[in-house]
C-alpha cells in the first residue's frame, strides 16, 4: 500500500510539473541576497532605488541580532538574465560578493523544482520557545537553536518524509490571555513581545490522518519535556486563522543539562555570520545542512529563516561562532571568496572556513552522508556583523498584509505607501523595522504579502486617550485607512487586501507564512 501511494504522489507531482512548465516555459530563476546591517528603512530604499534592478518577484526578509537579510527572486526571461559559471566537472565556484551600504550583495541563477509542493492542503505548524525571557542571545542559545531546527527538520524529512515549507527565528510567541481569579469576565488579552527566542515552523503533511498528526505532535512534545521548552500548535479548527495557537506543552523554565549552562557557554553572541543556502527546493534539504552543522560544537544558530520562493529554497542562518570576533571572521572569509577555488557547495565552503578559522569538526559528531541533497546548492556568506541584542521587548507587534497585481514596481508600490501612512499617522516611518516579510506569486497573476513590523511601544502614548478601543486597535486602524489613502493617490493599480493589525490572526484569510 505504501508503493501504491507514493505511486499516486509522484504522478500527481509529475503532473503538476509538467502545468507549471506549461504555464511559466523558463528554466530558470534569477535571484538577488542581500546581507546587511538590519536598520530603519532598508528594506523601504532596496526596493524604491531602481525600478529596473528592484523589483522582486517573490520576496523573504528577516532582521534580528543586528543582522538583516532580503531575498528577492525574479522569473529569467529565455536568453536574458545571469548566466551561470560552471566548470566542465559540475563544480561551481563560489559567488564574490559585491559591497553595498555596509552589506554584501548576491546575483545568480538557479534551476527551480516545478515539482516540489509548496502548498499543502493540511500543515503542520508549529512553535517551541526556548528561552521567552532570554533579552539576548548567548552560546548555548545558538547550540539550542541549531539542535532544535535539526529536530525540526529530521521530523520532516526522515519521520514522515514530507516538505519543511517554513523556518523562523526569533518569532512571536501567542497572547497572553489574563484573567482574575479565572473569572472569564475579567479576560484581557495582552500582546506578547514583538520577538522571542523560539522556533516557528510549517510541514506539509501528506498523510492528513489525526493519527499522523499525533504521532508528530507527541515527537516534539517529548523533545520539549525533555529540554525545558514551550511548545504550540497551530490552532486548525474552522474559524481559527493562522496566528491562533493551542497550547500543548508548558515549560517551568528548568532547561535540561545539556543547555543549562553548566556544560555550555552562557556568554553572549560575540558576532554573527549571514549564510543563505540557495538551491532546487527538496526534501531534506535543511536538514542536511544543520546536521552538517552539528559536527562542530563551536557553531550554533542565532537565527533562521528559510521558504521556497519560485520553487527554489532559501534556507537562511545566523552563524555564531564561540571565540571568534567579527573582524577576524570578515578577514578570513574574504580571502576565501577571493580564490577562484572555493566551492559553492555549503558542506565543501563551511568545511574550508572552519578549517581556515582552526575549528576542528568533532570526531564523535554525527557522520556525514553520502546522499546529500544540497550537492548542487549555492551557498553565499557574510560578512559578519557584530552581535547587537534585539529590543524586541521594548517594541510593539504590527502584522500587516496586502495583495497586488504583477506589475513592474513590485513591492515598492504597497510598501513606500505604508510607510507614508505610518509617518501621517504615528511619526513611526522612521522608527518601524521590518521584522520579517515574505511575498508569494500565485497562479492567477497576483502577489500576496504579509509582514511583521517592529514599533517602539513609546508610540502608543499619543493614542491613549481613553475609551474601550486599545492604543494598539487605535494606531492600527488608522495607519489601515492612511495606508489605503496613501495607494489611491499613488495612482498604482492592482492593490487590495489592505489589513494592519496587531494580532496575526486578525490580516487577511489567505496570508502566507
Amino acid at each position: 500500500m505504501r508503493g501504491q501511494r507514493v505511486s499516486v504522489r509522484n504522478v500527481a507531482d509529475l503532473a503538476r510539473a509538467g502545468f507549471e512548465i506549461t504555464r511559466q516555459p523558463v528554466t530558470k530563476v534569477d535571484f538577488e541576497v542581500h546581507h546587511a546591517m538590519a536598520r530603519h528603512g532598508y528594506l523601504r530604499e532596496l526596493v524604491t532605488a531602481d525600478a529596473g534592478d528592484a523589483v522582486f518577484l517573490e520576496t523573504l526578509c528577516s532582521a534580528t541580532n543586528g543582522a538583516g537579510v532580503v531575498i528577492g527572486t525574479r522569473t529569467r526571461k529565455p536568453l536574458d538574465g545571469t548566466e551561470v559559471v560552471e566548470h566542465v566537472d559540475g563544480r561551481r565556484p563560489a559567488e564574490p560578493p559585491q559591497q553595498n551600504d555596509g552589506g554584501w550583495v548576491f546575483h545568480q541563477t538557479t534551476s527551480p523544482n516545478p515539482t516540489f509542493i509548496y502548498e499543502s492542503e493540511q500543515t503542520f505548524e508549529g512553535l517551541i520557545a526556548i528561552d521567552p525571557a532570554a533579552r539576548e542571545v548567548c552560546e548555548w542559545h545558538g547550540l539550542a537553536v541549531r539542535d532544535l531546527v535539526k529536530e525540526i527538520s529530521d521530523a520532516a524529512a526522515a519521520f514522515i518524509d514530507a516538505p519543511l515549507l517554513s523556518l523562523q527565528c526569533p518569532a512571536q510567541l501567542p497572547l497572553v490571555v489574563k484573567t482574575r481569579n479565572h473569572d472569564l469576565r475579567t479576560r484581557k488579552e495582552v500582546a506578547s513581545p514583538c520577538a522571542s527566542l523560539a522556533v516557528r515552523f510549517a510541514i506539509a503533511l501528506r498523510d492528513v490522518s489525526a493519527a499522523a498528526r499525533f504521532e508528530l505532535a507527541d515527537r516534539f512534545r517529548e523533545l520539549c519535556e525533555k529540554h525545558g521548552y514551550s511548545f504550540w500548535l497551530a490552532d486548525t479548527r474552522p474559524g481559527h486563522r493562522q496566528g491562533n495557537w493551542f497550547e500543548v506543552y508548558h515549560a517551568d523554565g528548568e532547561f535540561s543539562p545539556l543547555y543549562k549552562g553548566d556544560l555550555r557557554s552562557r556568554q553572549r553572541v560575540g558576532a554573527c555570520l549571514p549564510v543563505t543556502f540557495v538551491g532546487p527546493a527538496r526534501i531534506g534539504s535543511t536538514h542536511a545542512i544543520v546536521s552538517f552543522l552539528q559536527r562542530y560544537p563551536q557553531v550554533g544558530v542565532a537565527g533562521c529563516a528559510g521558504t521556497t520562493l519560485s520553487d527554489v529554497a532559501f534556507v537562511h542562518l545566523q552563524l555564531s561562532i564561540h571565540g571568534v570576533a567579527a573582524d577576524r571572521l570578515n578577514r578570513i572569509l574574504a580571502k576565501l571568496l577571493a580564490e577562484s577555488s572555493t566551492p559553492a557547495r555549503p558542506h565543501k565552503l563551511l568545511r574550508e572556513l572552519f578549517k581556515r578559522l582552526g575549528l576542528p569538526p568533532d570526531p564523535d559528531g554525527p557522520a556525514e552522508t553520502t546522499a546529500d541533497p544540497t550537492a548542487d546548492y549555492q551557498t553565499f556568506a557574510g560578512p559578519a556583523f557584530a552581535y547587537r541584542p534585539f529590543q524586541m521587548p521594548d517594541c510593539l507587534a504590527v502584522w500587516v498584509s496586502w495583495e497586488i497585481a504583477r506589475q513592474h514596481r513590485g513591492l515598492a508600490a504597497p510598501l513606500d505607501c505604508l510607510y507614508r501612512a505610518l509617518s501621517q499617522v504615528a511619526s513611526a516611518g522612521d522608527l518601524a523595522t521590518v521584522e520579517y516579510l515574505i511575498c508569494r506569486a500565485t497562479e492567477q497573476s497576483v502577489i500576496r504579502g504579509k509582514a511583521k513590523l517592529a514599533i517602539p511601544k513609546s508610540v502608543l502614548r499619543q493614542f491613549a486617550s481613553g475609551g474601550n478601543e486599545l492604543p494598539a486597535s487605535k494606531l492600527c486602524a488608522m495607519v489601515e485607512e492612511a495606508w489605503k489613502a496613501q495607494v489611491d493617490r499613488s495612482g498604482v493599480d492592482g492593490v487590495s487586501e489592505l489589513t494592519v493589525a496587531w494580532r496575526e490572526s486578525w490580516l487577511g484569510h489567505w496570508t502566507y507564512s
